[in-house]
């Protein structure tokens, strides 16, 4: 991760993996006029608090939306008649059924928390032990989430927010012609210090049960926006002298990292740089493959399979548990479980498992108090992991348990305090000989929040012969945006925005200005 933030800063170029975006990749939407919507906060009655990722839907219609991380919610009202009802449902919360004409906009619905006494449930002979509830969820795991064959329609968002609290670039020396003393003084005044981008996917996703297949999961995208910084005049220019530099690298040549004794090579068969340079055939299509990467790596979290994002399912001995009552959920009744670390935990939350099969439906949790995930400082340079909420929801349907949609949060801060060269190197019998070199002294400090949500929309099991049959494509295409734009989303769920996200717009500051 350190030389990840090193590569970013010492190349520039890389910077363009959160700002790059030429204005005339914008598309304009040309359609009707924006939309009309029902808007909404669900909130808990008692507390004020708002009730994320809560469920909405239009009762006797297919028609349904989730609450974003504030509770915020909206519905096209082209959809639906004003003698529909919405249904409102969160776990944990009695459902409320309220009819459209009875909503305002920006209206507040409280729910009422439903956690009932255990013995009202079931009968026990001795009370249950939650330890060893929590332990049966990954004993049970493969039978309540059995990996099978099917066809997903899927709506993700990542977003991801940089502040640069702190850049200071001293220049030392470069052999490359056109980046010189006046260049990096250039870059450090104009460079934004804030910065935001985003990209809202909705698409099928095809799964496979079959271990040894190339490819477990295939991409069928039907609408991708992105949002990210507009690039500006000294950027392009110094982004292509870069990619013209590793293009031109040789097969006995490499590029490397070196600060004092420490030093890296710059994979160039490395995704992260791979698709930064050649990534796209044209300005608004990106290869699929790339999204494919970053789609199962984002799957990973809702598997269980990470230990230390799961480890209050891993590691119980770490942890205090707490049965707190219980409540049904779609007829199925569950144990309400809180926990908190002893001295080496990481988390604090509430988990939600089923009395009968030890499914784990709903996980809601967070860094506990003064927790903090990686923490390194060394010779100038520092990573810090500062924060980290997750939340995830299984939807039972038949006797199986199927991923409806998951979130997670993660804050960190990178400072860096020392002189950095990047150096091209051509091999040789003894000692490689140093063909190009940069090197920048710099004092650093950047801020960072990445947020991912996933949205499942349905759910379609296959057959092993219809994955197989489905080609994904080799490119997807992006619309790429200034603000995020209501008209785009018309004729789709997807999750509610943010208030921030939506007043968000691209800034447009340029070098030339």
């Amino acid at each position: 991760m350190i030389w990840k933030y090193l590569t970013i800063i010492l190349a520039i170029i890389f910077l363009s993996k959160y700002m790059v975006s030429q204005t005339n990749n914008n598309i304009p939407y040309e359609g009707n006029q924006t939309p009309e919507y029902i808007n909404g906060v669900i909130i808990d009655i008692e507390t004020g608090n708002p009730l994320p990722y809560a469920n909405i839907f239009v009762k006797t219609k297919n028609i349904g939306v989730v609450s974003n991380e504030k509770g915020q919610f909206s519905i096209n009202k082209e959809f639906v008649d004003e003698t529909d009802t919405l249904r409102f449902q969160y776990i944990g919360y009695i459902t409320k059924n309220i009819f459209i004409k009875n909503i305002d906009s920006n209206n507040y619905v409280g729910l009422q928390e439903k956690i009932i006494n255990l013995s009202e449930l079931l009968i026990f002979s001795s009370p249950p032990n939650p330890k060893e509830i929590v332990k049966k969820v990954l004993e049970n795991k493969d039978v309540n989430y059995p990996e099978i064959t099917s066809k997903k329609m899927a709506f993700l968002r990542d977003r991801y927010d940089m502040n640069i609290d702190k850049i200071d670039l001293n220049y030392k020396k470069s052999s490359i012609p056109d980046i010189d003393d006046d260049m990096v003084e250039l870059i450090e005044e104009k460079i934004p210090k804030y910065s935001t981008s985003y990209t809202d996917f909705l698409g099928n996703i095809y799964f496979t049960h079959i271990q040894n297949d190339s490819s477990m999961i295939k991409i069928e995208p039907i609408k991708t926006v992105s949002l990210k910084e507009d690039d500006i005049d000294e950027i392009d220019r110094l982004e292509s002298i870069f990619i013209q530099m590793f293009e031109n690298t040789k097969e006995d040549e490499y590029w490397k990292i070196k600060t004092g004794i420490l030093s890296t090579k710059v994979d160039l068969e490395d995704n992260s740089v791979n698709d930064t340079i050649a990534d796209s055939i044209s300005d608004n299509y990106r290869k699929l493959k790339y999204f494919n990467y970053r789609l199962s790596y984002y799957l990973k979290f809702s598997s269980f399979e990470n230990t230390k994002q799961w480890e209050f399912l891993h590691k119980t001995s770490k942890y205090r548990y707490e049965l707190v009552g219980g409540t049904s959920v779609n007829q199925e009744d569950v144990y309400i479980i809180d926990f908190t670390p002893k001295d080496d935990g990481m988390y604090i939350g509430r988990l939600y498992i089923s009395t009968n099969t030890y499914a784990l439906i709903r996980a809601d949790y967070e860094y506990a108090p003064e927790q903090l995930g990686r923490d390194i400082q060394l010779f100038g340079i520092g990573y810090t992991e500062t924060q980290f909420s997750g939340s995830i929801y299984f939807e039972k349907i038949d006797s199986t348990y199927f991923l409806k949609y998951f979130s997670n949060r993660k804050g960190s801060v990178a400072s860096i305090e020392r002189s950095f060269s990047l150096l091209k190197k051509r091999e040789r019998f003894l000692f490689d000989k140093k063909v190009n070199e940069i090197k920048i002294g710099m004092d650093l400090f950047v801020n960072n929040e990445e947020s991912v949500e996933l949205l499942i929309l349905d759910n379609e099991l296959i057959g092993q012969e219809s994955y197989s049959a489905f080609e994904q494509d080799e490119f997807m295409e992006i619309i790429y945006v200034d603000q995020f734009d209501d008209k785009l989303w018309k004729s789709y769920s997807i999750i509610e925005p943010t208030k921030q996200m939506k007043n968000y717009k691209k800034q447009e500051e340029s070098f030339g200005n």
